[in-house]
């Protein structure tokens, strides 16, 4: 495919700052003084502006200065302003916006190296590693009342993290949260206290571990830093405190207590009299992150002397948004609990034509585009997502709206992502984002780490010897790969007919037959030269793309053997060298650079591109990991990395480097869109108990209890929750707090546009309007519900793309000629079928007749099996055949989805089962080497991941008592025994039925019979001895091999209905019948149900005793006279068989799945089975198959 020439992306061109307004003078002439100061301003007044302003300016004049921000993200974005600005000669190199813990890790690293004997750095937990660490502690502690499954949950130890924050922000200590655990009646907090008093001493020296690396959160680290700053003098520092002469703080209202503490520090002349300056800017009405630690009220208390003794100051003149914009921020400010004052909340618009424009030119320019408030209800969420790509597309189209100058706002972060990928789906290009991702699953990183793993177990083989085949498949199914089940099915298909080219390197004495076919794959991943030819000798044939890919997987395992190989024995593993040996083997990154770089009118470019771009950003952030972790832990071996990449249930930030990428509109939450705007603002998901959500986020640590109780907010009516009459006042007035955040952070999203407000809900039978869009409307306006109080609906609508057009015109084409259509939906055919032919003329895909679904014919007519040739039928395929031969054929052809987790359990049981007949594992033998294996299922060390072990634990103890019984009874069995059968099957005994089938679409010249080929594995070819009950030694003729069951051992818990004629064993029974073995019977093993107490055995078999329904060995067919032609099926032979059909069930059963299979036409059919299937789409009985099958 020909690609578009790369054209480089110059940088983003920032927008100069506007001038200072009389409010922002007063702010620099008090400045000037040297005082601290607080400024306080609704949205839209220019505080971020004025935050950049202060600090070009002091840089300019010479003082050291630095701009915090409370979250990393908003640092990013403003680091990206403030560069440019301090371009103009004033760069002097020095990061000038940090976050309060990045300027505090600064503070104690100077503390801890330059002293005569100096410490170890200290190390900032992320997220993901504090979770780690608190889940290792969690154990130690006893939680009355509180189940081990739940205090071992991602969900406990998240709310767990956020009491231990909280209570080092507000200062709590140990004793203190005991103390109040007991007055309040919230029992937690005693063992929590426990955990807080080793959190707290985070970061602090101690004899015992001077030497070690001190690790702590951000409201540990930002006190040590306050401590370390009070005992500068005291610890021999040799170089002065780090303080900036100048300290602004933007968003002051999302900061911590514990920040607090550190501008107090900073603000407190040292010896020298050398002080900090503080200036801080926020708005308590628009705090986005109370849920992590943010309090409103410390621009308030900043004021007091006890704090900064900062002077208040206010923006009274707003430059953002229009009148009707304006109104409803102002009304919903107005809703909001007041913190400390409300001055603020008065400003004046400012007059359009001095308003700062976010768009690169006046509105005259452009067409008449709208403005103002507007509110869209809708029928379904699908509409709702409809509705704003159809937006979003016509305010770029119609209106020359830069895609960058538009966003949607939603309330939480799962929202976000859903609706950026219907609405990229839906042809709106989103600008570039780095989400928090968790590695491990993430599919590039995870392949990656997946493969090192296996280096690092000396599963990769060695020395001659072929990898491991788990880990061999895991990577060449693996993204760096990019092999499919269906391609690894075409390759050991040709290794089979051709197995000279590999065979030497098959080891052992069992079968081509049995082993051939992976071994042969391993063994080509095993030496690159052989996998090399092979790829030769497949140049130019239809697998010489999958034999490429075979080479890369073959090059990926040399290249890590040969960087564990260069380690010595006993030296660490450096985990980048082995993520690089793998990564750079893979050759991904220029194909995936090559797909990112598609034609942007590809209609692939909008997923296949977008795909490609992640999996490089994840595989960056996967290095840049890496590095920081080395860093960290320098002479730590690669596997202590994996350890802790496993072990992480939280996502992390990435600190990789991102490039430009072109513009787009923006999805976020409220949280990251402070401080930025843009004309169009679409906010959508304003449903009842969605936005705002009032559930608690602290219903079991009552971590906002401990905060009101700090910080004076609980009542003499909520002082006493748990006294039986003071818990509902104590739930409503936290659930008034939970509503005031949801409004903040509703009005910080209401507040970003300049010119146009979208709100949209859904309205149905399960969703209604939220209380906050019913204010809104009512404040705009704007009716909601007709004069019976239905909701007013706007109608459904669709994509606004071509091939959204496409779609319109082919239905109406459609409707206008059926015979019902009325004269109006004829006209719109008529002028919809002219349309789709100008557009087909134009090569638009979809718009020609031609192409689409139903409308031509078959691609071929021709059966699945040639003339002549036998039916090749597999014991599975019987049962799935018998169920719905379309199902069974999409399944086969690609259809069948990833394998699942309880796929990956039954192979693994299935392996430990084999292997315990081999090597006669019993007991706590056996239970041991499951117990090896069972890491290699990935469950999760949760709750749920420990009751998936325990219910495999279960199955392993079910299969011991069956081989314990088995022993007892002198049973000796083959595992995974192959077999292969070629059964005729007479046209005599089947039913009349499937003869008639078997008639049409077999042809019979030369012989009345089913030809059939029965293939399989059986799990368990069990040897009883003896004879069956009921027969007699004359009964034993001198052509039996031995009495034998069958035995299939199955993970699941339902018995088959009709389990007496179960296909699979029915089917092995009569293959190893027609070889002459003595069948007396056949069972499932259900390994995943739990036997009855009645029964008193350990396991379930089904049917009981093995009894499979007989079915008797069909006789040969007669032979008819040469000169007569053979009768037709239904004709005097059927008469014969007429009565003896039901005791050939098990031949009918074959029989019928072989032809059902044959083909060219194969049917659909209903039952059971269609509530799991996964090709319902492609079914013409199902309503999904109908939409695309004709």
């Amino acid at each position: 495919m020909p690609q578009d020439p790369i054209h480089l992306l110059p940088p983003t061109e920032a927008p100069e700052l506007p001038a200072v307004d009389a409010d922002g003078q007063r702010v620099l002439d008090r400045m000037a003084e040297g005082s601290n100061v607080v400024v306080l301003g609704a949205p839209g007044t220019g505080k971020t502006s004025l935050a950049l302003r202060l600090l070009a300016e002091a840089v300019a004049g010479g003082r050291d200065a630095v701009l915090l921000a409370p979250t990393r993200a908003r640092a990013d974005w403003l680091r990206g302003r403030a560069a440019h600005l301090l371009r103009e000669g004033h760069g002097d190199g020095v990061v000038r916006v940090r976050t309060p813990a990045a300027l505090a890790l600064t503070i104690l690293t100077t503390s801890l190296t330059m002293r005569p004997d100096p410490l170890p750095p200290p190390v900032l937990l992320a997220g993901a590693e504090e979770d780690s660490v608190l889940a290792s502690m969690i154990s130690t502690v006893t939680w009355p009342g509180l189940p081990t499954e739940a205090t071992g949950s991602r969900a406990f130890r998240s709310e767990l993290r956020n009491l231990l924050a909280r209570a080092g922000e507000l200062g709590v200590n140990a004793d203190e949260l005991a103390d109040l655990g007991r007055r309040l009646e919230v029992p937690i907090w005693g063992p929590a206290s426990q955990l807080l008093r080793t959190w707290d001493a985070q970061g602090r020296a101690s004899a015992e571990r001077r030497a070690q690396t001190r690790k702590m959160d951000t409201a540990r680290l930002q006190d040590r830093a306050v401590e370390a700053l009070s005992s500068w003098g005291s610890d021999a520092v040799t170089v002065p405190r780090p303080v900036p002469d100048l300290v602004l703080v933007d968003d002051y209202q999302d900061c911590t207590a514990a920040t607090a503490r550190l501008l107090t520090a900073l603000a407190t002349p040292d010896p020298d009299g050398h002080r900090a300056q503080i200036v801080v800017l926020g708005d308590p009405d628009v705090a986005v992150e109370t849920f992590r630690g943010g309090t409103p009220s410390l621009l308030i208390a900043a004021e007091d002397h006890s704090g900064l003794g900062a002077t208040r100051l206010q923006l009274t003149t707003c430059y953002r948004g229009n009148p009707g914009i304006a109104a409803v921020v102002a009304d919903q400010s107005a809703r909001v609990p007041v913190t400390g004052t409300t001055a603020h909340r008065q400003t004046t618009l400012a007059p359009q034509s001095s308003a700062r424009l976010s768009s690169g030119g006046s509105d005259d320019e452009r067409p008449a585009a709208a403005a103002g408030v507007e509110v869209i209800l809708v029928s379904s969420t699908w509409q709702e997502h409809a509705h704003v790509a159809r937006a979003l597309r016509l305010e770029h189209v119609h209106h020359g709206t830069a895609w960058s100058q538009m966003a949607v706002i939603v309330r939480s972060a799962a929202d976000a992502e859903t609706l950026a990928r219907d609405l990229r789906r839906r042809g709106v290009p989103l600008a570039s984002r780095t989400p928090a991702v968790l590695l491990r699953a993430e599919p590039a990183a995870a392949a990656l780490l997946d493969i090192v793993r296996a280096a690092i177990r000396d599963q990769l083989g060695g020395h001659g010897e072929p990898p491991q085949r788990d880990a061999a498949i895991t990577l060449l199914t693996s993204p760096l790969v990019g092999l499919t089940t269906m391609d690894l099915r075409r390759l050991r298909r040709r290794l089979r007919q051709d197995p000279e080219a590999t065979a030497t390197r098959v080891s052992g004495t069992e079968t081509w037959a049995r082993i051939g076919a992976d071994a042969a794959l391993l063994a080509l991943l095993a030496d690159t030269e052989q996998a090399s030819a092979f790829a030769r000798s497949l140049d130019g044939e239809p697998l010489s793309t999958q034999a490429d890919r075979l080479l890369t997987a073959a090059r990926i395992i040399e290249a890590l053997r040969a960087a564990t190989g260069e380690t010595p024995a006993d030296a660490p593993r450096d985990v980048e060298a082995l993520l690089w040996a793998a990564w750079n083997a893979s050759e991904r990154a220029e194909a995936w650079r090559a797909t990112a770089l598609l034609p942007s009118a590809s209609p692939v470019r909008s997923l296949l591109s977008e795909a490609a771009e992640h999996d490089l950003d994840v595989v960056t952030a996967l290095f840049k990991r890496a590095e920081v972790w080395a860093e960290r832990h320098p002479g730590q071996d690669a596997s202590c990395f994996l350890a802790e990449i496993d072990a992480e249930v939280l996502p992390s930030d990435s600190v990789a480097p991102q490039g430009r990428r072109p513009e787009g509109v923006a999805v976020m939450t409220p949280a990251r869109c402070a401080g930025q705007e843009w004309e169009l603002v679409v906010v959508a998901g304003l449903e009842r108990d969605r936005w705002p959500d009032l559930r608690l986020r602290d219903s079991l640590t009552r971590t906002g209890l401990l905060v009101d109780a700090v910080t004076g907010r609980l009542t003499a009516g909520t002082a006493a929750p748990g006294d039986g009459t003071g818990g509902s006042g104590a739930m409503a007035a936290a659930r008034a707090q939970v509503r005031a955040d949801e409004r903040r952070m509703l009005i910080m999203a209401l507040s970003r546009a300049t010119r146009r407000l979208l709100l949209t809900a859904t309205a149905d039978a399960e969703h209604a309007p939220s209380p906050f869009l019913t204010e809104i409307a009512h404040r705009a306006g704007i009716a909601l519900t007709d004069a019976d109080g239905a909701p007013l609906l706007s109608p459904d609508t669709g994509d606004l793309t071509l091939r959204g057009l496409v779609g319109e015109l082919r239905h109406a084409a459609i409707c206008g000629n059926l015979e019902t259509a009325t004269d109006a939906e004829r006209r719109r055919g008529r002028a919809a079928v002219d349309l789709l032919a100008d557009l087909a003329g134009q090569g638009v895909p979809g718009a020609d007749p031609a192409t689409w679904i139903g409308a031509t014919g078959p691609t071929s007519t021709a059966p699945l099996i040639a003339a002549g040739e036998r039916i090749r039928v597999s014991p599975s395929d019987v049962e799935g055949l018998a169920a719905c031969p379309l199902k069974w054929f999409l399944t086969r052809s690609g259809g069948s989805a990833p394998a699942s987790d309880a796929q990956a359990l039954g192979s693994l049981v299935h392996a430990v089962a084999e292997r315990a007949e081999k090597e006669h594992l019993r007991g706590p033998a056996l239970r041991e080497a499951f117990e090896e294996r069972l890491t290699d299922l990935g469950y999760p060390a949760t709750w749920q991941g420990g009751l998936a072990a325990d219910r495999a634990r279960a199955m392993i103890e079910r299969l011991d008592a069956y081989l314990a019984d088995c022993d007892a009874l002198g049973v000796r069995a083959d595992v995974e025994q192959p077999v292969r059968a070629d059964v005729d099957i007479p046209l005599s005994v089947l039913s009349p039925a499937v003869r008639q089938r078997a008639g049409l679409r077999i042809p019979t010249t030369g012989g009345n019979a089913v030809p059939v080929t029965i293939s399989g594995r059986i799990d368990r070819l069990e040897h009883v001895g003896g004879l069956s009950g009921g027969e007699s030694e004359d009964s034993a003729g001198p052509d039996r091999n031995g009495t034998v069951r069958v035995i299939d051992l199955k993970t699941g818990q339902r018995v088959p209905k009709d389990v007496q004629r179960h296909p699979q064993l029915a089917t092995y029974r009569l293959a190893l019948s027609s070889q002459g073995l003595d069948v007396v019977g056949g069972a499932l093993v259900l390994l995943g149900k739990e036997p009855s107490k009645r029964s008193g055995d350990g396991y379930v078999l089904a049917p009981p005793g093995a009894a499979l329904d007989p079915s008797p060995a069909a006789p040969e067919p007669a032979e008819e006279p040469a000169c007569e032609p053979a009768e037709e099926p239904g004709d005097a032979e059927a008469n014969g068989a007429a009565d003896s059909g039901e005791d050939y069930w098990a031949e009918d059963l074959v029989a019928a799945a072989a032809v059902a299979g044959v083909g060219p036409q194969i049917e659909a059919r209903t039952g059971e089975h269609c509530r799991t299937c996964r090709v319902k789409d492609s079914c013409p009985v199902q309503v999904e198959g109908r939409r695309v099958v004709s």
